[in-house]
């Protein structure tokens, strides 16, 4: 078998998969990804992205390309728990209402598929430099002090090579193989049933008329149904196609072996239509589990995505979080491989993104319950937290962080009321450049550290550039409110992130602020606080 070396490679070509190679791509690493299917997904899985995702598809590039695939071109949507899809509506979940999120994010919703989604995701990873490698499966890896060798195969030839990696990223899904051989148990409720669903060809204008564009293809909508049985309505991709998904109960029937008219009369009776005409273009189940990996990095091996956890629909983080993990883990890779930071760095992903992914999975749960399978409802479910405060406001207290002497280590804030504190998401504020044309705090970063002055800390941009030459990293300097620099039109952005005219904030590649001082210049407390978040040996 022939061996090559890589820098990275990347197991599975999902959301997650794709991600990484294309943030590592972003960051000047080529990574090889593996895939056993043929290509991207063909299979109608899941929508939607948030702002926060949106704000990282922008750095990467493809936001623009994520939007102009969303129904219409545009991220509205409507959703609802109603007891029937002729109503009474009970819960209205909108881009306008509680999930409105421009008040923290320059960024709107996109509605693209997941389908897509990946698509697109691919293309940007080549473009970056990735190398995508479909019908590819792996067949087993080791590790060593030095790095990871992996045997691969191709699913059509059967040749098998070897590879030698620095670092193996398993986005290799619910089932993940890297992680089964890492050894790594999950928790969480496990595997809590079946939904089944069929996909349907008709005539909704009548019944949707009350939804502007909706029956035509222009907006997402959603329906979770209560009556008679709970399930789920939705829109597709191709105008006039609908789902219908059987919700989740304790004695679920057994639909396998449905004929096409058996299916039909299951979606009459589940949307309350009995003579709706429709034809029937497909069918299957969905398992639904709830299972998070107890460790999201061994060695030099790193879970993403289904592998690293696989939560409940209900909420729509799965898909969004999938991508994240990428995003968030990339950047660390890149400077690791580069040599810029030493490997306890990528200790911080397990310690930063599992807390988060807990959290998402009990909410999303509880969302389940609600509008998928009341009949689950033993209050063993959490309260239900604003989705605002989940994606903008969770934080990384413990991870590659300097965090400060007063933290209370709490994994969530109000983005609303932001602390600008170590671990916390660098807060939006709305800046005007001295052309007069629109800016934010969010998009000063997403390609490396940058350091954030105030109006009166010219002296940070002189210690930066020293800093960063000492290390041999990017360190671009932006001074906001300063005769020079950035304008801060409602002079909030000081108060925002908890700083005097004279201090500064470091924030990560991720948007997450890495250390800050409040006062004035200290270039041998700026160093510090990069040699500890990137494990750089102190100076002598």
């Amino acid at each position: 078998m022939s061996e090559e070396h890589v820098p990275v490679i990347i197991v599975g070509g999902g959301l997650s998969g794709l991600t990484t190679a294309l943030f590592l791509g972003l960051h000047g690493v080529e990574p090889l990804l593996i895939e056993k299917h043929p290509g991207t997904s063909v299979v109608m899985k899941a929508r939607g992205q948030y702002p926060h995702t949106m704000e990282a598809l922008r750095i990467a590039g493809v936001a623009d390309r994520i939007t102009a695939a969303s129904p219409g071109g545009t991220g509205e949507f409507y959703m609802a728990l109603a007891e029937t899809l002729a109503g009474p509506v009970l819960k209205g979940i909108m881009t306008q209402g509680e999930m409105a999120m421009d008040h923290v994010s320059p960024e709107q919703w996109a509605m693209a598929s997941q389908e897509l989604t990946e698509q697109i995701l691919a293309e940007r990873a080549v473009e970056l430099g990735a190398r995508l490698s479909f019908s590819t499966e792996l067949l087993s890896f080791t590790q060593d002090a030095d790095g990871v060798t992996a045997v691969i195969r191709s699913t059509t030839t059967g040749a098998k090579r070897t590879v030698r990696a620095d670092h193996l990223v398993g986005a290799d899904g619910r089932h993940s193989r890297v992680r089964t051989a890492l050894g790594v148990g999950t928790h969480g409720r496990g595997r809590l049933g079946e939904v089944f669903r069929v996909f349907f060809d008709a005539d909704m204008s009548g019944p949707l008329a009350q939804l502007p564009g909706v029956a035509e293809g222009r907006r997402f909508a959603l329906f979770h149904l209560l009556s008679p049985v709970p399930g789920v309505f939705y829109t597709t991709d191709v105008p006039g196609r609908y789902g219908y998904g059987r919700g989740l109960t304790r004695e679920q029937p057994d639909f396998t072996g449905y004929t096409e008219e058996k299916c039909a009369q299951l979606v009459r009776y589940g949307i309350g239509m009995p003579d709706l005409p429709l034809t029937v273009v497909g069918s299957g189940k969905t398992t639904l589990v709830d299972e998070v990996a107890d460790r999201f990095t061994v060695g030099r091996a790193h879970l993403v995505g289904d592998a690293a956890k696989v939560v409940l629909a209900p909420g729509g983080l799965g898909g969004n979080t999938a991508i994240m993990d990428g995003f968030y883990l990339a950047w660390k890779l890149a400077m690791v491989v580069k040599g810029q930071a030493g490997p306890r760095l990528l200790d911080s992903h397990d310690a930063e993104r599992r807390p988060v992914s807990d959290m998402i999975s009990q909410q999303q749960y509880a969302n389940t319950v609600e509008r998928l399978a009341p009949e689950f409802d033993d209050g063993s479910q959490v309260a239900q937290i604003p989705p605002v405060v989940q994606v903008f406001g969770y934080r990384y207290a413990g991870g590659a962080v300097v965090r400060e002497p007063d933290d209370d280590g709490a994994l969530l804030e109000d983005p609303t009321a932001p602390t600008g504190r170590p671990g916390s998401r660098a807060p939006y504020v709305p800046l005007r450049r001295q052309d007069g044309g629109a800016t934010s705090t969010t998009a000063l970063f997403g390609r490396a550290f940058v350091l954030l002055a105030g109006s009166d800390g010219a002296p940070w941009e002189v210690a930066a550039a020293q800093v960063a030459a000492r290390l041999g990293i990017e360190l671009p300097v932006h001074r906001i409110g300063g005769p020079d620099g950035l304008v801060d039109p409602a002079g909030t952005w000081e108060k925002a992130y908890g700083i005097t005219p004279q201090g500064a904030v470091l924030v990560r590649p991720d948007r997450f602020v890495a250390w800050r001082s409040a006062g004035p210049q200290q270039a041998s407390a700026l160093e510090r606080a990069l040699r500890t978040v990137l494990d750089r040996e102190e100076a002598h």
